[in-house]
């Protein structure tokens, strides 16, 4: 008989989202004949209205209440958490475990909810998908806590947790990442120059970012041997907006939501982009190095320091000081392969192949 998983995620972030998809994805290459997945984004499926109002706040809140956002994550992340938020979705996860009858419950998403289900005796494990701890991730009766970083293990013993509980296998990302192409031809592809140095500009990940044609125009004047691949990503306004701008310049090239985030990462030499836990690590797992502008105060905020701290990231907190930055490493070749370096010793691989493999064996399929 086929062996039930039930996968935990939230739809606050695409990370979460990505994470749960990637280890879904994994089992069924590997286990379709030995396990049964049900993804279940809890908060959204339990109040689908509310959860599409807070999902806007907390859009809203991340692009223009930055410091508000800040504060509630610092104010969180030692506080108890209180008894009624533990309740909060807790009848819908409970109705979806009768049903579904889990042999093991996965969560890619910090979830008070599971700390109730200590009376059911199935086995939880956490994913943790940032690279630094949060006391919303503790579950009383966590089995496993997966986590990315030797420093986020030291950080959860800190908290209380037993080292034997804790997995350092690295942040699942898509295992098409270590799968490498050929810069060359990648570039060729796309009518860009194989001599110049490739600056990717992941536009969309900024949300609301006044005057980026200015950014765009003032790392122009200060590189001559470089050339821009900007992702707009689902912004469509502003993907319009460069298009006419630059036209004319085939030094730039505009794209909007694509699925080659993968040969984009490989096929450039620098990456500017926010600290979400994946984008971080595929860049990472792309050993391609990164600027990270103006991180959010909590766990982007967190991963920059991380990252930074680690020479492995440089972060901009200003628009002329990502400019001096990119300019800076450009210049430096030498600073260049360091950051490659600290990024190739620091990086996971096949992180998602593992934990599946770790879940399987503790339900012993």
């Amino acid at each position: 008989m086929k062996k039930r998983i039930l996968l935990i995620t939230g739809s606050f972030g695409n990370g979460h989202l990505q994470v749960s998809g990637n280890l879904k994805e994994m089992f069924e290459k590997k286990y379709k004949d030995r396990v049964i997945v049900d993804e279940c984004d809890l908060f959204l499926q339990a109040h689908p209205r509310l959860t599409s109002v807070l999902r806007k706040l907390y859009l809203y809140s991340f692009s223009y209440f930055r410091n508000v956002y800040g504060y509630l994550y610092y104010m969180g992340k030692n506080n108890k958490q209180t008894s009624a938020y533990r309740y909060f979705s807790y009848h819908y996860l409970y109705s979806k475990i009768e049903k579904f009858k889990p042999d093991i419950i996965v969560s890619t998403f910090p979830t008070t909810a599971l700390t109730l289900l200590k009376n059911k005796k199935i086995p939880i494990v956490n994913v943790v998908t940032d690279y630094h701890f949060h006391k919303s991730w503790l579950t009383e009766n966590a089995l496993k806590y997966f986590v990315p970083c030797e420093n986020t293990k030291i950080q959860f013993i800190e908290a209380g947790v037993k080292e034997k509980n804790i997995k350092v296998l690295g942040l699942p990302i898509s295992e098409k990442f270590d799968i490498r192409i050929s810069k060359k031809q990648w570039l060729a592809k796309n009518n860009l120059d194989i001599k110049k140095e490739t600056l990717l500009l992941v536009a969309g990940a900024f949300g609301v970012l006044k005057n980026f044609n200015k950014i765009v125009d003032a790392i122009l004047a200060r590189n001559k041997n470089i050339q821009l691949a900007i992702v707009c990503g689902k912004n469509v306004k502003l993907k319009n907006l460069l298009k006419r701008l630059y036209k004319e310049n085939y030094h730039v090239k505009i794209l909007g939501y694509t699925t080659n985030m993968r040969e984009w990462m490989q096929a450039s030499t620098v990456i500017v982009t926010k600290a979400g836990g994946v984008t971080i690590t595929e860049s990472l797992a792309s050993n391609i190095p990164l600027v990270l502008l103006k991180p959010v105060p909590g766990q982007e905020k967190e991963n920059a320091l991380y990252f930074e701290k680690n020479n492995m990231a440089k972060i901009a907190d200003t628009n002329r000081e990502l400019v001096d930055i990119i300019s800076k490493l450009l210049e430096n070749k030498q600073q260049l392969i360091e950051i490659k370096k600290n990024m190739a010793q620091n990086y996971l691989p096949n992180a998602t192949e593992k934990i599946c493999e770790d879940i399987v064996k503790i339900i012993k399929v």
